[in-house]
This record gives structure tokens, sequence and C-alpha cells, in this order.
């Protein structure tokens, strides 16, 4: 069955807990203790590299007198850190990168008893990335097609319900027609490629700057090779990085267009003259240049920012998006 039609929803946009003030009031406050950056994954994959190459851009750009610290706080796929930081006191000591959609699956299936992603502070959106669909190198598997024509369901390791992977890889099975068992509880991006690696399953889906950095010797620890994983299908509107085929190429290019959107926030209800510094502050660490060259080299880039207004909006586009879709997650 084809899930996905169009992208193309209007949806209501919210401004509730996105702080504006005049820029006279910005520098009322001045971080005077640690400030946490929680990353809702453990050590390893995407979200844990950026935050912890962005860490000490954002200590600079905040006087450089209070140390960035990240912290990997796993679990319930992203969702305990997201509790986590809906109960912190709304003072700037505490940020966190979040996952979306992933991180609204709860508020996409009408879940906003824990958290809701409509009342955090937003600060920034980082970037938005494509993903790739990997085999083993050893898997004898040479495209995607030789996935879709298996004569058995496909198994899928994964981190779970709540990942943004997990959820566009249910609706692209989905839209192909192919049946998939995820295996699921992994605490990274990291761990469940090592389990393609070794045969735990046929295929997984990795942001393209995660599976850059793993073909490139950023997992020499854990002896993975640069031919270990190979692409066979790249969600892109744009042309492949890889030169492999695309969801157009197989008749489906709605799913190009879905994508893994890395966004920052602070505890909901932080007051305005805390929330313009820390924004502010983002905002000159994203645009630092060494670290926009860096970005782009790993494929965690481009950088694609947007202020704390814009990204409420964009994240309440998605749950709009993906409400659609809540039965098949």
């Amino acid at each position: 069955m084809r899930l996905l039609k169009t992208l193309g929803v209007a949806a209501t946009v919210l401004t509730a807990g996105v702080a504006s003030v005049p820029a006279s009031h910005a520098a009322d406050w001045t971080p005077s203790r640690d400030i946490e950056f929680t990353i809702p994954y453990g050590p390893g994959g995407g979200f844990d590299t950026i935050v912890r190459k962005l860490s000490p851009y954002l200590e600079k750009e905040l006087g450089g007198k209070v140390n960035v610290i990240p912290k990997n706080l796993p679990g319930a796929s992203g969702s305990k850190a997201a509790i986590d930081l809906a109960r912190t006191r709304p003072n700037g000591s505490k940020l966190m990168i979040f996952n979306i959609p992933g991180h609204a699956l709860p508020n996409i299936k009408g879940d906003t008893k824990r958290y809701d992603l409509t009342k955090y502070t937003w600060l920034a959106r980082i970037a938005k990335g494509d993903y790739v669909v990997v085999v083993s190198g050893k898997s004898g598997i040479k495209d995607f097609k030789g996935l879709l024509d298996l004569k058995r369901p496909v198994k899928n390791p994964e981190l779970g319900a709540g990942g943004t992977s997990f959820m566009t890889s249910t609706i692209m099975w989905d839209t192909f027609g192919k049946q998939v068992n995820f295996i699921t509880g992994y605490k990274s991006s990291a761990d469940y490629a090592l389990a393609v690696i070794r045969g735990d399953g046929d295929t997984t889906m990795l942001a393209v700057g995660s599976f850059r950095r793993y073909i490139g010797g950023g997992m020499k620890k854990k002896n993975i090779g640069p031919h270990d994983l190979m692409p066979v299908l790249e969600l892109t509107t744009g042309k492949s990085v890889f030169g492999v085929k695309t969801a157009k190429d197989y008749g489906h290019p709605e799913l190009d267009e879905l994508g893994l959107e890395r966004y920052v926030a602070t505890a909901p209800k932080t007051p305005a003259n805390i929330s313009s510094v820390l924004e502010a502050a983002l905002k000159r660490a994203l645009d630092n240049a060494e670290f926009k060259a860096w970005a782009d080299k790993t494929g965690n880039g481009p950088i694609q920012h947007l202020d704390g207004k814009a990204s409420l909006a964009a994240i309440t586009k998605q749950i709009s998006l993906y409400k659609k879709y809540a039965d098949k997650f």
C-alpha cells in the first residue's frame, strides 16, 4: 500500500513557548553555572558527534566562563531525555538536541502527558539530513531490489519506535509493500550498524553523516572497515552522494522528502531574557566557519539554521504530517 502520496501538508503554526524579546533585553542574563547539553542516545551516533563538536563553540559564544558539558541520557528511544528536560527548572542550565520527527512520536500518537513538544523553549534547528539504506558488504545483496526480492520479511535492526529512522523505514517498507521485522533495543545508530555488519539483520537506515563517518574509519576501535557497510538506496531530493538509486528511481519520489532534522531546546517556560541569550549564542556557534566546514566534510551539514520561532513552526508541521501514519508506528 502506498502510504505517502504528498508532503504538502498545511499546518497551523503554534507560537507558544518561543521567546521573542527586544535585543536590548538580550544582555540581561549571563550564565553563571555550567550548562548540560543532553544527548538522548548513546555514544557514537550522529547526535552524539554533533553535540560534542558544537559544545566548545557554544561555550565560547557564551563568554567562555562556564562549561557546556555533553551528557548522554539514552532510554525509551530518546523519550527519557525529553521527559527529563520537561521537568527541568527553566534557568538555562540544560539544553537538549532533539530528533524530529522521532521525538514527536508520542505527540503524533496523541500522547502529550509525558511531554509536549510545543511547550519547550525552542532555540534553533541545526540541520536537516538525508538517509541512506545500507547492507553488510558480505551479505551478497547488491542493490535495494535485492532486499525487495527476498522471499521473507526483511530483518531491520533499529533504535525503536521513537527513532526517526524507524518511522521513515516503516513508511518506506509499507510504501514498497515489503514485510519487515524490526529488531529493536539498540542505543545508537553505531550499535545497529554493527548489528547489520554482524549479520543480525539484513539492512538498516542511517543518516548520511553517520554512514560517512563509519566507512571513513570512525569506528576503528570496533574493527569496522570501509567495506563492511554498503549503500543500496538514498532518500534525497538531490543527487545521491554515494552513486546509488533514490526512491524516485523506484517510482516513489515522495519518500525522498523524508529526512532527519536536529533541533535544540531548553526547558519549558524559560524566561525570555535567558532564552534570547542562548538562542543568539547558538546561532553564532552554528555560523562559525570552522564548524560549518566540519559539518559539510563529515556529512553532518549543510547547517540549515532556523531560529526558535521558525523551529516551532517547522516541528508543528512535522507533527501534522506524521499524524497521517500514526497507526503504523
